[in-house]
C-alpha cells in the first residue's frame, strides 16, 4: 500500500503522461484541446476520467439542478444511438448516481476493469482506454454540441 503521498505523486505522473501522450491530437473540430480538463463549453455537462486501483472511467457527468439533470440525460437518450456508434465500449447510462462529492448527478459512462493506475504496466492500457473513449465523446460532441447549447 502507498502512503498518500506517493500515491498522489504517481496519480500525478500518469495524468502528466496522459497529457503529454494527447496533447498533439486536435479535437474533432481540429482545435487544440486540453484533454485532461475537457470543457464541452456547456454548463453542467463535464467529460471526465478517472483511474483507481482496480478500474478507469470515462464519463459524461450531468449536473444542476433535477430539471436541467433530466432534460439533458433526455437529450442524451435521444442520441444514444449516435453517441453508442463512437465507442466499442458498453456506455452506462444512470440517471441518478452521488459523485464525489455526495451531490446527485447523472452520468454515461463507459468502464474498464482490472486495471491499476499505481502499475506502471497498466499504463499503456489505461492510456489505449482513455485517448479511444475521450476522443469517441469528443466526436460526437464536435457533431451534436449545438443541439445541447439550444436546450442550456
Amino acid at each position: 500500500m502507498y502512503k498518500k503521498q506517493e500515491a498522489s505523486a504517481i496519480r500525478q505522473e500518469f495524468w502528466a503522461s496522459l497529457g503529454r501522450y494527447l496533447s498533439p491530437i486536435p479535437s474533432a473540430t481540429g482545435h487544440k484541446i486540453n484533454w485532461i480538463n475537457y470543457k464541452t463549453g456547456v454548463k453542467n455537462i463535464y467529460f471526465k476520467m478517472h483511474a483507481d486501483n482496480s478500474e478507469a472511467i470515462v464519463r459524461i457527468e450531468i449536473s444542476g439542478d433535477k430539471e436541467t439533470q433530466d432534460k439533458f440525460f433526455n437529450l442524451f437518450l435521444s442520441l444514444k444511438k449516435a453517441l453508442e456508434k463512437y465507442t466499442a465500449f458498453r456506455l452506462n447510462w444512470q440517471e441518478e448516481v452521488e459523485d464525489a462529492h455526495g451531490k446527485i448527478i447523472a452520468c454515461i459512462f463507459c468502464t474498464k476493469e482490472g486495471v491499476n493506475i499505481f502499475k506502471k504496466e497498466d499504463w499503456p492500457a489505461l492510456i489505449s482506454f482513455f485517448k479511444e473513449n475521450i476522443l469517441a465523446f469528443d466526436n460526437f460532441w464536435a457533431e451534436h454540441k449545438e443541439i445541447f447549447e439550444m436546450h442550456s
